[in-house]
């Protein structure tokens, strides 16, 4: 079997053997079972070899003069430590295998090896192999989606009261605006914690009906209520040794925030349907977009709980409070949705003003589904500020500029030019009619801005 340029899509293993006949009949025996194979007498050339041609898996020898497996195992692990090693021997020892394993060893098999044993232990090798790449890919996948993107003042300090929260084991209430990102912090706050390898489990009360939200946080029993057909674990079990985050916590009714005040006071669960107490580890997390002094005044939330979960408050600031963030952002979602879309696309510089002239009141998740948007449906490459304001147009409700409210009967389309030719003007006028001075206050290239000046008929006298 091929590839399109003639190369094998057969697994290479590299057979480590100081016995020319035996390497040559395992290696007959790897072809049979669908492999190509190298062989190498000494460890030194099998290493030496790594430097040039990575293969899927080494069938190793234990007792070899020169340097033994063990050695090369750990030359080989230095090397490239995800790549799957299996050792053999013909008078190995249980002692050898135990160190075999413990340095990375996949499996340890006995010669003589029969084509039955090889092919079984090819299999588990090759798959855990698989296996590690795919959850390599996936947490790669999951830091990069969870990534908290900007360099501004006022992300800094939320990354600081990150960083001094993390490795303590205090409540944090987490504020602001919906679509800040304050699951990010509270993803941020668990990774860098002592629990980051423990689950992280998120419950959003908003959408969980108040008659199921104390089964969703405790679990139940079978036969507990209606529909009860199995017994079934709550969140705050789940989340043991780890974190619970409560998402829209204001909106948990008055009956489940008392069971959890005692559970954050006393932290142990009875499941719906039991008295038997369950003991658990979580540290709980909380967020809001509503004013909670409020909640507390209206009698919608008890003022206990809030003081329990408000040890580290944390207050994640709107997408306009941080404008210097947007270009960066938008450069983190241009790429990930481009390489999702299978798409190239880049954004035409003058595309920075236009950006940062919105008021964004859909914060960061509203900037994401317009690069989202833009990426999908763009026709232009690079995307001019025009067809920008195009997709701003397709968007649900409103996308009102910073500081200015559309005229009655106006189009979305006259506001957009209009606020950028005063956001022009004024940078223009602050730097004195200086038109490098006015690019670098709005981020734009000074050819680009000559672009926007052309086009909005700014005359030259005006910036020099």
């Amino acid at each position: 079997m091929s590839g399109p340029g003639g190369e094998s899509l057969r697994p290479l293993v590299f057979v480590v053997d100081d016995e020319p006949l035996l390497a040559k009949a395992l290696g007959a025996m790897l072809h049979r079972a669908g492999c190509e194979a190298s062989a190498f007498a000494t460890g030194s050339s099998a290493i030496t070899a790594l430097g040039r041609t990575r293969p899927q898996m080494v069938m190793l020898d234990l007792m070899m003069p020169e340097m033994d497996g063990i050695e090369v195992l750990r030359r080989i692990r230095e090397i490239a430590p995800d790549l799957p090693v299996v050792m053999m021997s013909g008078q190995g020892t249980i002692r050898a295998a135990v160190d075999a394993l413990q340095l990375g060893a996949f499996d340890f098999l006995e010669k003589p090896i029969d084509q039955c044993r090889l092919e079984a232990a090819l299999a588990a090798t090759l798959e855990r192999a698989r296996l590690r790449r795919q959850v390599g890919v996936l947490r790669a996948e999951l830091a990069d989606r969870f990534r908290m993107v900007g360099n501004s003042k006022a992300l800094e300090q939320v990354r600081d009261l990150i960083s001094r929260a993390a490795p303590t084991t205090a409540g944090v209430l987490i504020t602001g605006e919906s679509g800040v990102g304050k699951e990010l912090v509270a993803r941020a706050i668990h990774f860098q914690s002592l629990r980051a390898a423990e689950p992280f489990v998120a419950l959003n009360c908003a959408a969980i009906p108040k008659e199921l939200i104390e089964s969703e946080l405790f679990g139940h029993e079978r036969g507990a209520f209606t529909g009860a057909e199995a017994a079934r674990k709550g969140k705050l079990q789940e989340a043991d040794k780890g974190t619970l985050f409560l998402d829209e916590v204001a909106d948990m009714c008055l009956a489940a925030q008392a069971k959890l005040l005692r559970f954050l006071e006393h932290p142990e669960v009875e499941r719906l349907g039991s008295n038997e107490p369950i003991l658990l580890d979580v540290r709980v997390m909380a967020a809001t977009n509503k004013n909670l002094a409020g909640c507390i005044k209206d009698g919608s939330f008890r003022e206990d709980l809030f003081h329990r979960l408000n040890v580290v408050p944390i207050r994640v600031p709107a997408l306009r409070e941080r404008l210097e963030d947007i270009e960066a952002l938008t450069a983190f979602f241009l790429e990930r949705y481009c390489r999702q879309n299978n798409r190239a696309l880049s954004l035409a510089p003058e595309c920075q003003a236009v950006l940062r002239g919105l008021d964004w009141p859909g914060n960061v998740r509203e900037l994401r589904n317009l690069v989202e948007r833009v990426v999908v449906l763009a026709r232009a490459n690079p995307v001019e500020p025009n067809e920008l304001r195009s997709f701003l147009g397709q968007a649900s409700g409103t996308v009102p500029m910073r500081g200015q409210a559309p005229e009655p009967g106006g189009s979305l389309q006259a506001a957009l030019d209009r606020t950028e030719r005063e956001m022009v003007e004024q940078a223009l006028a602050a730097g004195h009619g200086n038109v490098s001075a006015a690019a670098r206050a709005l981020g734009v290239e000074r050819a680009s801005l000559y672009r926007v000046m052309k086009r909005h008929d700014i005359p030259h006298q005006t910036a020099e």
